[in-house]
């Protein structure tokens, strides 16, 4: 049967693409900086379900878990409810009030090899979920993270996330910031985990591409990607500015939808 989850697939056009930046490498931005606005579209306070591809040790996964687990009751995640639901002009507006959950992880075989092209991981989405290996949640973000070891030929589509520890200063991580060393001492680890929490604030503000965005078709992420505000250095030396679960992580910054500025706490 078809896959009923629209939310799966709306990275094929949205948000996930941008994220490489050659203004990274400078440490700055160049997203335009226009007001965002509501177009009356569906919002989601969502469970995550994550599905680790490759090869990952449970330093690496608990890395990504805790920051799932723990994001929802940050000060950073409070910059997300500053976005509403509203079913009509004039119906009373419904702020964004989480929860943000992990509702679950899977370790997948790899049995698809290093190498994943096409429709490979889509197709995969669909088998597990009509199968039941993973949750049949409608309100569900899925997640497919792969390891360094995987390399893949698709463009960031179904919210998929690869690995960027083999291309450490080339676009895909803060190396302006932390280009030796990352607050959990794993480079491409810690750098998925600021694109993770760029995905997570999309994919409840603007799940289908249709309810928050700017002139320019930008979500609120994507205005503030690669801005990391104020950091501090963790105990290992690297810079962080963002403390969840006992973990340090250095996550880009999120648009207020009311300052209408990029903002690291509310």
């Amino acid at each position: 049967s078809a896959l009923q989850h629209d939310e799966i697939t709306r990275h094929r056009s949205h948000s996930i693409h941008q994220l490489f930046n050659s203004s990274a490498l400078a440490g700055t931005d160049t997203a335009p900086l226009s007001n965002i606005s509501y177009h009356f579209s569906s919002q989601y306070a969502a469970s995550f379900y994550v599905q680790y591809y490759g090869t990952w040790t449970n330093t690496q996964i608990s890395i990504i878990n805790t920051l799932i687990a723990n994001i929802g009751n940050t000060t950073w995640f409070n910059i997300q409810k500053t976005y509403y639901y509203q079913a009509t002009d004039t119906s009373p507006k419904v702020n964004t009030a989480g929860p943000l959950t992990l509702g679950g992880a899977w370790i997948l075989s790899s049995g698809l090899g290093n190498a994943l092209t096409g429709t490979i991981i889509p197709n995969r989405f669909i088998y597990y979920i009509n199968n039941g290996i993973l949750p049949n949640d409608p309100g569900g973000i899925y997640l497919w993270l792969n390891s360094a070891s995987v390399t893949e030929s698709i463009n960031y589509m179904y919210g998929f996330i690869g690995n960027a520890g083999r291309f450490i200063g080339q676009g895909c991580d803060p190396s302006a910031i932390n280009p030796t060393l990352s607050p959990n001492d794993d480079l491409g680890v810690d750098a998925m985990a600021s694109i993770i929490a760029h995905e997570i604030v999309e994919a409840m503000s603007d799940p289908f591409g249709n309810a928050w965005y700017d002139s320019n078709g930008a979500e609120n992420a994507d205005k503030c990607a690669w801005n990391f505000g104020t950091v501090s250095q963790s105990p290992n030396g690297a810079n962080y500015n963002l403390l969840a679960g006992g973990r340090y992580y250095l996550i880009q910054q999120n648009w207020n939808a009311i300052l209408q500025a990029c903002a690291q706490s509310a």
